[in-house]
């Protein structure tokens, strides 16, 4: 997501995980390399929450760029990690090998154009839009357990209920400078507001979810039920989720596993 400046920092409505608490919740990273596949500069990020041991689901406007390219170019690599205070460490890096995104998400070249908040890609709640994607990493993270997901229909059952948002985003909005990213995991609660439809809905406001915490983990105790897609361009005006409790998105991302991994 590329965000706009003028927020104030939201740094005291989160907090970061350092005891770890979820560790399933990583953060995919975008780095340009060099002619010797060294990373030189990192071009974007993105939260994701491991949900198999080598798959992860995150937003389907993160993955989409790589759809409408067909490929990447060999200047461009991705990783995932699931450092909780130090995900740009090299060392806690998991190669990213391939993506897939949803079919109803839109042709969506490269950012800005992939950014849900400027309403170029979808509107927001655009109805029959999944905003979801999954990425396959090169191995498992070791120690993680995958999340589970929460049983089909349960946000239709729970609007006002507590939740806990989690992802790897900074705490103020920005545009393109990714060098203030200091690569930790932060967390915040907020409440099921409305649910839409089968993939969409709402949480309370100010939201507090900002540039990268896209593809975030949403959970309802401890089980997965949506995944962040839009907090707004000032990370407070809008808390619009992406639901992963109904069966045409959970059976969209088993068939997606089987095919690209051949497993259940």
């Amino acid at each position: 997501m590329a965000l706009l400046p003028g927020a104030t920092t939201v740094s005291a409505q989160v907090t970061i995980d350092l005891e770890n608490k979820y560790p399933s919740v990583g953060t995919i990273m975008v780095w340009r390399v060099d002619e010797s596949g060294r990373p030189t500069e990192l071009r974007g990020f993105a939260s994701g929450t491991l949900i198999r041991d080598r798959v992860m689901v995150t937003a389907g406007h993160f993955t989409a760029p790589a759809k409408a390219l067909g490929e990447l170019p060999p200047s461009i690599r991705i990783f995932a990690s699931f450092s909780p205070t130090e995900a740009k460490d090299p060392k806690t890096w998991i190669p990213v090998v391939r993506q897939a995104t949803h079919p109803s998400m839109p042709f969506c070249p490269p950012p800005p154009q992939c950014d849900p908040t400027d309403e170029i890609l979808v509107a927001p709640l655009q109805p029959g839009i999944a905003d979801v994607g999954l990425v396959f990493l090169e191995h498992a993270p070791k120690g993680v357990e995958p999340a589970r997901f929460a049983e089909q229909g349960t946000l239709a059952r729970s609007e006002g209920a507590q939740t806990t948002i989690v992802g790897y985003g900074t705490t103020t909005p920005h545009k393109g400078n990714t060098s203030i990213w200091d690569g930790k995991r932060r967390v915040r609660t907020s409440r099921v507001r409305k649910v839409v439809d089968e993939t969409w809905a709402l949480w309370s406001i100010p939201s507090y979810v900002c540039h990268g915490d896209s593809g975030g983990a949403i959970f309802l105790n401890t089980r997965l039920v949506a995944n962040v897609s839009d907090g707004g361009p000032d990370c407070r005006r809008h808390n619009n989720n992406n639901r992963l409790d109904t069966d045409t998105v959970q059976r969209w991302i088993d068939d997606t596993i089987r095919q690209q991994l051949g497993e259940n």
